[in-house]
């Protein structure tokens, strides 16, 4: 089977359970998340079928989509890229800059999730997390998943669907990127 069919049908999957098993997504490992991985150098096509398979839900679904990439430059912009790529090249006694760089991300998406979810309306939610590659290197999608689960301010009453690039290496484990191997214990995995 080429990459291609596989990761469309990963996607075809996803809809479907959107579909036909929206309130039991993940439930089975305590946590509404869908993890669809998918390889790197797809992820273009990757996003674009995906808004076309999203849209033809029609209109009992809402897509809240949170594009990661943003979120992250927009720390970098508050931070100033200098005293980031200074911070890491230099660091403080005692400071890991990468791990606290991935803390700021990670807080930033759970507040874009938080608003995302709170957002009152009639249709069924699904918050849909892209642009992930926009986290490494200072983190992975794993340890936003359980910030997400762990978190006592944020309620996930719907699920979360993550556009991981990388490889599938096993049935819950996963290559971010083909670099960072994780494991995946909450939610539901493609």
């Amino acid at each position: 089977m080429s990459g291609e069919v596989d990761w469309s049908w990963k996607l075809r999957e996803a809809i479907e359970r959107i579909k036909t098993q929206y309130m039991h997504i993940g439930r089975s490992s305590g946590a509404p998340f869908l993890a669809i991985i998918y390889p790197p150098e797809a992820e273009v096509a990757v996003l674009k079928e995906w808004q076309t398979l999203s849209r033809s839900l029609g209109e009992e679904f809402d897509f809240e989509i949170i594009d990661i990439l943003p979120i992250t430059a927009s720390v970098l912009d508050d931070l100033g890229i200098n005293n980031v790529l200074e911070s890491i090249r230099d660091p403080m006694p005692g400071s890991n800059p990468e791990s606290e760089l991935g803390s700021l991300w990670i807080d930033a998406i759970k507040n874009e999730v938080k608003a995302k979810a709170y957002i009152e309306g009639t249709k069924k939610k699904v918050i849909v997390l892209e642009n992930l590659a926009a986290l490494y290197p200072a983190t992975t999608p794993h340890a936003v998943m359980q910030e997400l689960w762990s978190s006592d301010d944020v309620i996930l009453d719907c699920p979360v669907v993550l556009l991981i690039p990388g490889t599938l290496n096993e049935p819950r484990v996963y290559s971010f990127l083909n670099i960072a191997k994780e494991f995946v214990y909450r939610g539901d995995v493609l």
